[in-house]
Parts: C-alpha cells; sequence; structure tokens
C-alpha cells in the first residue's frame, strides 16, 4: 500500500523517531530522519520525500522555521507536512502554513499510519483522473 514512499521524520526525541521509522518501513515505507529542523531541510533537498513528519520544539531550528524554509525553497505545500508535536496550542499557526495535519504525542501509531495514508489518498485524488474514494 505504501507504493515505496519515502517519508522524512524529523524529530530530536531519537527514540520516538526510531519507533515511527520502524512502524512505517513495516509498512512498506522508506524512511530517512532527522534530529533538528536544519538537518531536516539538508535531507529533503537530498532525498525529496514524499512526505515530512516535522516536530515543533527541535534543537538549531525549530519545526515552524523549518516549514517556513521549507516552503520558501520547495514552494508552500509542494511537500506534504504532518506537524508531530506535544504543543497543542500552536495548530491555528501551522495551518496557516499550509500543512496536512497536526497531530499531537502522545499519539497512537496507527492513527498516524491513517492520517499518512489520507494525506496521500488526498494528494494522489488532485493529479489523479480517477474519483477519490
Amino acid at each position: 500500500m505504501a507504493e515505496s514512499k519515502k517519508i522524512l521524520v524529523a524529530d530530536d526525541e531519537q527514540q520516538l523517531a526510531l519507533a515511527v521509522k520502524i512502524r512505517l518501513q513495516s509498512k512498506g515505507y522508506t524512511v530517512v530522519t532527522a534530529s533538528d529542523g536544519q538537518q531536516a531541510l539538508q535531507l529533503a533537498a537530498q532525498e525529496k520525500p514524499d512526505l515530512i513528519i516535522l516536530d515543533v520544539l527541535m534543537p538549531v531550528m525549530d519545526g515552524y522555521s523549518c516549514l517556513r524554509e521549507l516552503n520558501t525553497r520547495f514552494g508552500r505545500g509542494k511537500i506534504p507536512v504532518i506537524v508531530l508535536t506535544a504543543r497543542d496550542r500552536m495548530k491555528d499557526l501551522f495551518e496557516l502554513e499550509g500543512i496536512e495535519d497536526y497531530v499531537i504525542k502522545p499519539f497512537d501509531h496507527e492513527d498516524l499510519l491513517v492520517r499518512i495514508e489520507r494525506v496521500f489518498k488526498r494528494r494522489e485524488g488532485k493529479t489523479s483522473s480517477l474519483p477519490a474514494s
């Protein structure tokens, strides 16, 4: 089902990033990880991910600054972004920057997978002549 889509997970919590990576790989996704926003920008340019899962509070460059820079470099919304954070009061700010979804930690891994698949289906619906289901 994952059709070898590539996902970049940017989170400074190494255990969480590893858990998400393992879960996504078990579903057939290719996963690369970054531990801060600056590294996420570099990997986004190198790896050209199909989706980015982005934490908010990270060292070097926070998730909001990273998102704004992604929008500047690649075009707003060009790479779909799901924000994954413990900060529940920033959703509106991120939505103004064109994110696809906002997930609060702690989260259910199955719910995250459903949200990822929903993003890919929406994106495919925009470029496909087939009706979205």
